[in-house]
């Protein structure tokens, strides 16, 4: 028979608000299981089993890796929580969104973000990855639709946007589970619940806009040619030639895929460009917006804080984790989770094998503010700097408090590690 007990720890904060679980990597045999276990237990310790209830659609947010990356969540872990949806009566679905861009159908382009532009694509990737209906007994499908036009727009106050572009069949659900591998990322510092709501809940568009802002202009001036294969792609028609011989945009028609720029010729498209502030901000503002859509009580947070590497699982590369497996936290404050998780990782010794490891000057024997060395986006020249002279930068701290700022969750919170007791009584 399989108990818990929980131990409370106190982040050094003079007021503490939300709750967050934790449950460590290690196991000593099958009753502590990582995946058939804790994290179930996960979603147990912060009431779903009070608020689901039988009939329900439950939508488990996951992300499956990019084509070459091996670092995404084993798909155990998934399966293991569409079962335990099931046994409420409850309807599970593995969902993800479409990822940037036009699929390499049209494109003929092979990029490490290739293969999730569309439900086709992705779900080829998906099942080289070993998820499947078969593998989940549950459906896989894309919230922002086949192709990413599926879309809510949600009229949101954030910080920047004031319109989010949420992944429209969020609204076929009735609670909403964030599987978030958490892992570092060269852009926001770090991804875990914040950013797999603001990015891996808009539509395809939406994540184009947190990462360049609202900005999608078209010279008309430019000929015909320029436009050819948007013409072709465009999945609504949106992009037609007038009488005049001249193309236009129907605004109604528009769904914000963003595949024509993927193809335009001689950059007629213009969708601008953020920086790094900015995209963190954006990409917070849809996360807020996404949780105002659907409903926070509705939300629940687990983070699988293993396989810890710099880069995202949105890219082929998957370098060594930079430190050794936490656990799985849990919590419904998605600011709460992200910074205990931010938290844990910093209190681990590093692995000096890893890119933290070729950092001058970087002791290899104590713990550290690891995600301030990792390496990330140069400001000025946007290129990627593997830091190996050991710059500290706080920037992963700017989503935390962006999130903290707007009221989506707190960074103040109260651990509570849960221990798994084996023995009958």
């Amino acid at each position: 028979m399989v108990n818990f007990l929980i131990k409370t720890k106190l982040r050094q904060w003079k007021k503490m608000k939300s709750e967050v679980y934790y449950f460590t990597a290690r196991t000593i045999n099958h009753e502590e299981s990582l995946s058939k276990v804790k994290g179930p237990l996960g979603l147990k310790t912060i009431g779903f089993e009070e608020k689901v209830k039988k009939g329900d659609k439950v939508a488990i947010k996951t992300h499956m890796g990019a084509l070459e990356n091996v670092r995404y969540l084993r798909p155990s872990y998934i399966r293991f929580l569409c079962d335990y949806v099931k046994e409420f009566k409850a309807e599970p679905f593995v969902a993800e969104s479409c990822g940037w861009g036009a699929p390499e159908e049209y494109t003929g382009i092979h990029t490490e973000y290739s293969g999730r532009a569309s439900e086709k694509e992705y779900l080829e990737i998906a099942k080289v990855h070993g998820f499947t209906k078969e593998t989940m007994g549950a459906p896989i499908l894309m919230l922002d639709g086949k192709i990413g036009t599926d879309i809510e727009k949600h009229e949101f106050n954030g910080a920047i946007f004031k319109e989010i572009l949420v992944a429209g069949k969020l609204r076929d659900f009735d609670k909403l589970i964030l599987a978030s591998h958490f892992k570092g990322h060269a852009g926001a510092g770090f991804g875990g619940a914040i950013k797999n709501l603001g990015i891996g809940c808009v539509s395809k568009g939406g994540k184009v806009q947190a990462h360049n802002g609202k900005k999608f202009e078209f010279n008309f001036d430019a000929p015909v040619s320029d436009y050819e294969i948007c013409l072709k792609i465009c999945p609504t028609k949106a992009l037609r030639v007038d009488s005049k011989g001249r193309v236009n945009r129907d605004m109604e028609k528009c769904r914000y895929c963003y595949m024509c720029k993927s193809v335009c010729k001689n950059n007629v498209i213009d969708i601008g460009r953020s920086s790094r502030e900015d995209f963190v901000t954006q990409m917070v503002d849809n996360a807020a917006g996404v949780v105002d859509y659907f409903g926070k009580e509705k939300i629940f947070y687990l983070n699988y804080v293993i396989d810890v590497t710099w880069q995202c699982d949105c890219t082929g590369g998957s370098d060594v984790p930079f430190v050794s497996d936490v656990g799985i936290l849990s919590s419904l404050d998605p600011v709460a989770i992200d910074q205990a998780s931010v938290d844990l990782v910093h209190l681990s010794m590093m692995n000096p094998q890893s890119i933290l490891g070729e950092i001058k000057n970087l002791s290899k024997c104590s713990i550290n503010d690891w995600f301030s060395y990792i390496p990330r986006f140069d400001p000025k020249t946007h290129d990627l700097d593997l830091n190996l002279d050991g710059k500290e930068s706080n920037h992963w701290q700017l989503q935390l408090k962006a999130a903290e700022n707007i009221g989506l969750g707190s960074r103040n919170y109260e651990l509570k590690e849960v221990k798994i007791n084996t023995k009958n009584k």
